[in-house]
């Protein structure tokens, strides 16, 4: 018992430097500066390592009000003879000029409510809902690759072409003026012939849809693939005026996998909060009374499988990967019981981790799921028959009364080890094919200090075999 108090006041020194994260990263470093290595880098290891993310929350007297707000800063870690240099530098969107011009947040971000324009009326703002010009272009989220090109991109219809030696901003691309959306996915998947695959919003009269885009890889160097991009499939939104939300999607040798979750944009909400410069993540609303859906599309055709798939409501950002076995889709995502998380990442919520961690921890709990959607459904099936037929899997799915299929998932993470999140697996081997590791950041259910640990960016990385 005497190290109890002890072994308190080391957790509450961890979680009083919890926000450590939210910090301004002031200062660029373009020039590359080399790291102090402990133990031996192998030789054969070569190459660079490019990521995105947040690097610039406060800005004059301003500071963001959400962790996916902040200004974009790429990084890059070059990996060669043993050795690794360091470099970064912030994203030149449009957005990133405006507000350093201004010295102040002008630009309204996810969470956070940007000083609207004085020289605009409230007719100019509500105008500029058709131009798109106004909202965000800051890609914090990801880092592509279209043939030898690299682009930034989050979750808009605007992306960044960045030079991947010099991390340079040298273009925007406005992916609206090539294809019939407003917005698309920070998580594309790529085919082996270079191929890409995404998913974004449209608008027609009759409401919104999801479009599954393709684009080819860039031929050369000046070659501009968004040309070519197409259109291959439109979903129309189960419900009129409120899309769902979705972060990215699943795809295998013959499906992409999209799934309808009851996280819903109001548009009329988001509209209105962009004329009067409010923050949208308030237009987000979630309906526990509602079910999950999975769309099945053939890649090859553009159709979607003629059988509706649902499941418990449950909130997801990231697929893990799916796959084909014996006739069933197999489906692998990090799952949430609600939408608790979008509200847990803002500042306010990030700064009550001190007082009340357990109350954090549960609002972040996250389950890595397996669901597997029976692709044949006979007519003669009963409700009380599982459809899902693959040797070891404790994935059910039961037909109903009308003839849809409830898809009940199975736990691919233990108790104890429950949360997992950013997904990672051997992505070109195996995207899209049966696998059996995944790698995912997690929480260790007897100690709260392990997501204090992704928060001061120290990765711990949990490693499943499936």
């Amino acid at each position: 018992m005497a190290e109890e108090p002890a072994k308190r006041g080391i957790i509450t020194d961890k979680i009083s430097n919890v926000v450590s994260f939210l910090r301004s990263c002031t200062k660029e470093c373009s020039e590359s500066i080399e790291g102090i290595a402990t133990g031996e880098i192998p030789r054969w290891l070569q190459g660079s390592l490019l990521r995105n993310g947040g690097g610039l929350i406060e800005i004059g007297p301003d500071k963001y009000n959400h962790a996916f707000d902040s200004l974009a800063l790429l990084h890059k870690f070059r990996i060669q003879d043993g050795r690794v240099t360091y470099s970064n530098r912030f994203l030149h969107s449009e957005t990133y000029k405006r507000n350093m011009k201004a010295n102040r947040i002008v630009v309204t971000e996810f969470g956070t409510r940007g000083h609207p324009d004085p020289c605009k009326t409230l007719f100019q703002r509500f105008m500029s809902v058709f131009t798109m010009e106004e909202f965000s272009d800051n890609d914090v989220v990801n880092i592509f690759q279209l043939g030898d090109q690299f682009y930034a991109c989050s979750e808009t219809n605007f992306i960044h072409r960045v030079d991947p030696e010099t991390l340079e901003t040298t273009g925007r691309i406005d992916l609206s003026k090539y294809l019939a959306v407003n917005s698309a996915t920070a998580h594309p998947h790529t085919d082996m012939d270079g191929t890409q695959y995404n998913m974004g919003n449209g608008f027609k009269l009759s409401g919104p849809t999801y479009n599954v885009l393709k684009i080819p890889p860039a031929s050369d160097e000046g070659d501009n693939p968004f040309h070519k991009g197409s259109i291959m499939c439109s979903i129309p939104a189960r419900y009129r005026f409120y899309p769902s939300y979705y972060h990215s999607f699943g795809i295998t040798d013959n499906y992409i996998v999209f799934v309808e979750q009851p996280l819903l944009l109001s548009i009329w909400k988001m509209l209105w909060f962009h004329v009067r410069g409010k923050a949208y993540v308030d237009a987000l609303e979630w309906h526990p009374e509602l079910k999950s859906y999975f769309h099945v599309i053939n890649r090859y055709t553009g159709q979607p499988v003629p059988i509706n798939y649902s499941a418990l409501p449950f909130m997801m950002f990231h697929h893990i990967n799916a796959y084909e076995e014996s006739g069933h889709l197999v489906v692998d995502m990090c799952c949430y019981n609600d939408a608790n998380i979008m509200k847990a990442l803002c500042v306010s919520e990030l700064e009550k981790i001190k007082d009340d961690p357990q109350r954090f921890v549960d609002m972040v709990r996250s389950e890595a799921r397996r669901y597997v959607l029976p692709l044949n459904v006979p007519q003669d099936k009963t409700e009380s028959e599982n459809l899902v037929k693959l040797p070891g899997c404790k994935a059910t799915a039961f037909v109903q009364q009308d003839q849809s299929v409830l898809c009940l998932h199975e736990a691919l993470t233990e108790s104890g080890r429950g949360s997992s999140e950013m997904p990672r697996i051997n992505y070109a081997k195996y995207n899209g094919r049966k696998y059996r590791f995944f790698y995912a950041l997690g929480i260790e259910e007897s100690d709260l200090t392990t997501y204090i640990v992704l928060f001061e960016w120290r990765i711990q990385c949990f490693i499943w075999q499936i």
